[in-house]
């Protein structure tokens, strides 16, 4: 994982299964537009997804269940998609602003991870209160 990527894992009783918490989820990210996406046995994938924020991740969220003790775990990893416009964003503050544009950039880059990973730990935290 890179530094810029989110990582985290959360633990919910879960009485419904995996389907219901991937199509809440699923719902929620995908409000207006529409993201391609997979649900395999134990894990949602969602490609090129905004989590309100400018940047866009790919999602990949596991759940592994405990049958014995009916509590699930929740692993969200997401991998920064626009690499590619940071890069030109990087070079760009070097040439123009001799290397202190940068300090913005990688402060706006933590930022978005900060609210991707706010707004996915409070949707989870939704879906806790809905059970």
């Amino acid at each position: 994982m890179g530094m810029f990527d989110i990582q985290f894992s959360n633990k919910i009783k879960s009485s419904y299964g995996n389907i219901h918490l991937f199509e809440f989820l699923k719902k929620q990210l995908q409000k207006n537009k529409t993201y391609q996406n997979r649900i395999e046995e134990s894990t949602l994938t969602i490609e090129k997804c905004r989590i309100n924020t400018l940047l866009r991740y790919n999602l990949d969220i596991n759940i592994q269940t405990n049958k014995k003790d009916n509590i699930s775990e929740i692993t969200v990893n997401g991998q920064l998609h626009d690499t590619l416009l940071l890069t030109i964003f990087i070079i760009l503050s070097i040439l123009l602003t001799y290397g202190l544009g940068i300090i913005l950039v990688i402060g706006f880059t933590f930022y978005q991870k900060f609210v991707a990973t706010k707004q996915l730990k409070e949707l989870i935290h939704n879906y806790k209160s809905t059970i």
